[in-house]
């Protein structure tokens, strides 16, 4: 792989001695384009099926039980996770990015670029019929398994809530992590940052 993307590299500058001047750069463009395609979809067939992520995931993580897996448009595991007494909700995401890998390091542009779109998702949504109402407080870094997370606070209604948003990446795919329960709920009853924590190490294999 490293020496078609070296390929791909060479043929978009146009280099290559004089055989390459005869080579035309709309010509070396496509060249390029098409090492490159082929390189995303090497690494995208490289990675376990989602099948298989979904195998890894057990049964309980810090105290959420597992529910059912939720049916969602496009490549992604959708997994629905609670406390025995449902005192805090989550969601589990696990997508692709549609080629490249997901990056491991927290600090990467593109974990804030997927947690802003995850929080404009939520405090976007209608608000009219549910009564939702979820603002953005601050966002914190979680070096160990890799998290970059949203902490957001409002209300459904007239019940005060306080919702975790977590992305990490496993596996080359992005996870998203959505945790939900009750403002001023005991921090023994629920502990959102483990949870996102076990998520990710489960969806890696650990």
């Amino acid at each position: 792989m490293p020496r078609l993307i070296a390929q791909a590299r060479l043929a978009w500058r146009g280099r290559g001695g004089a055989g390459a001047a005869a080579v035309s750069p709309g010509r070396s463009l496509v060249a390029a384009c098409l090492l490159l395609t082929a390189c995303s979809a090497m690494e995208e067939a490289s990675r376990p099926p989602l099948d298989t992520l979904a195998t890894r995931m057990p049964a309980e993580i810090a105290g959420f039980v597992l529910g059912d897996a939720a049916q969602r448009p496009g490549p992604t595991l959708a997994l629905d996770y609670a406390t025995r007494n449902r005192a805090a909700v989550a969601t589990v995401l696990v997508y692709g990015t549609g080629g490249r890998a997901a990056p491991s390091d927290p600090a990467a542009p593109e974990f804030d670029r997927e947690l802003s779109s995850a929080v404009t998702e939520v405090t976007e949504a209608p608000s009219g019929r549910t009564g939702r109402r979820l603002t953005e407080q601050r966002r914190v870094t979680v070096a160990d398994p890799g998290l970059r997370c949203a902490v957001m606070s409002g209300a459904f209604g007239r019940a005060p809530v306080t919702r975790h948003v977590c992305i990490g990446s496993a596996e080359g795919r992005f996870v998203k992590v959505q945790v939900t329960m009750a403002s001023g709920a005991p921090s023994e009853s629920a502990d959102a940052m483990a949870f996102a924590a076990g998520v990710v190490r489960a969806v890696r294999g650990g």
